[in-house]
């Protein structure tokens, strides 16, 4: 009599991708800790861990996010931010946009703002601030910036200065002109070199002036500017 042997196969289930698909995102952490090669049995050991460096920066620099306690309550610095930017957000983002605009147009026309023309204007501050009484380094106290922001003003005024003054002329007629409107307010014994000069440099900032404006409204009008914020 045969016996019948009962013969049995191994079978391998292979996943679909459409079920691998379905596992990446059922189990999204699972799929980020294997990437990242990041032991399960360790993940609670790494939150603390992040969480104590948190807590300690916290404590060693308290400032970082909450910028006085008032009888325990907090003001934090994204308030003062939110009011900051309520009362002077859209002076502030107009005035450095402006700016962006300017050095984008010195570098287009290859204008350049050497050191000798910043160290020169520094020296014209510090020599008008010392007929004052007072030092550059108060001066920056007192208005709050530091000298790497002076620098910073500084390079974009010279870099308008050179756009604009290059072709800002003053006749002989302007200025006599200029003399015959205005010579009473000069004071007596002025000389009629030192008057013409006078003349000259008012008739020249005024010119200045007004180019200015036109040549910054003109950049405003080419210029393609998104805002992301509304003040």
């Amino acid at each position: 009599m045969a016996v019948k042997t009962k013969s049995t196969r191994k079978t391998t289930e292979v996943s679909s991708p459409k079920k691998a698909g379905l596992d990446v995102i059922k189990n999204p952490l699972k799929n980020q800790l294997n990437i990242l090669n990041i032991d399960k049995k360790k993940l609670p050991f790494i939150i603390a861990f992040v969480l104590i460096l948190v807590l300690v920066g916290f404590l060693f620099n308290k400032g970082f996010l909450v910028a006085a306690l008032v009888n325990g309550e907090p003001i934090t610095r994204a308030s003062i931010i939110q009011t900051i930017e309520k009362q002077s957000g859209k002076a502030t983002l107009e005035s450095l946009i402006t700016k962006r605009l300017i050095l984008q147009e010195a570098k287009k026309r290859n204008v350049a703002v050497g050191q000798k023309d910043i160290d020169a204007e520094i020296k014209k501050i510090e020599t008008n601030l010392k007929g004052q009484g007072t030092t550059l380094d108060q001066a920056l106290s007192l208005q709050g910036m530091t000298k790497a922001q002076l620098v910073s003003e500084i390079e974009v005024q010279i870099a308008l200065q050179k756009l604009v003054s290059s072709d800002v002329k003053v006749s002989d007629k302007e200025v006599e002109e200029f003399l015959t409107t205005n010579k009473d307010q000069f004071p007596e014994g002025t000389t009629e070199e030192a008057m013409k000069k006078e003349a000259t440099d008012q008739i020249k900032s005024q010119k200045l002036q007004e180019k200015t404006q036109t040549f910054i409204k003109s950049l405003q009008d080419k210029a393609k500017i998104r805002y992301f914020v509304q003040y």
